[in-house]
């Protein structure tokens, strides 16, 4: 394995994501996946391949914390008198189970075009597209769904 690479991908990456920790564990994933994925087909370019892996890597990190948030912003709908603080975002990844057996609870098509459009971040016209329908079918869908959301916790307090 050409680990001659390492020093240049921990550097580029440091530079991408201005944390050296992290740039070290991005490459140590790198090398991993590559190392797994060796025995399968011959590598023609070692290093593109790695800073591909890597990239790709910091890519699937940005979009989970970008679901998270889009995930935490849903789960306002659950608890919605509860001040943005450090207790909040504790009490949100919790709160994810829960939010997850409410949305199991509702129909597919409205848990789909739900899903889609506040965790994914569809547009409802993507969202419709997906999930061939209409524009005006996940609108209801989404009305309908923050509403069995709000009525839920209003249940349950």
């Amino acid at each position: 394995m050409a680990t001659h690479f390492y020093a240049e991908l921990v550097n580029f990456f440091s530079r991408t994501l201005r944390d050296r920790d992290a740039a070290s564990d991005v490459v140590q994933e790198s090398y991993a996946r590559v190392l797994a994925m060796e025995s399968q087909a011959a590598i023609l370019d070692m290093r593109a391949l790695l800073y591909r892996t890597g990239k790709n890597i910091v890519i699937d990190a940005a979009r989970t914390r970008q679901a998270e948030l889009r995930m935490i912003e849903t789960l306002s709908l659950i608890s919605p008198d509860e001040s943005p603080c450090l207790e909040r975002t504790v009490g949100a990844r919790q709160g994810l189970a829960q939010l997850a057996a409410r949305l199991g609870a509702m129909s597919r098509k409205r848990r789909e075009a739900f899903i889609l459009v506040r965790i994914y971040g569809f547009t409802h016209a993507e969202a419709a597209g997906h999930l061939e329908t209409t524009v005006a079918s996940i609108e209801k869908h989404m009305v309908r769904a923050v509403c069995d959301l709000m009525m839920e916790n209003g249940r349950h307090e």
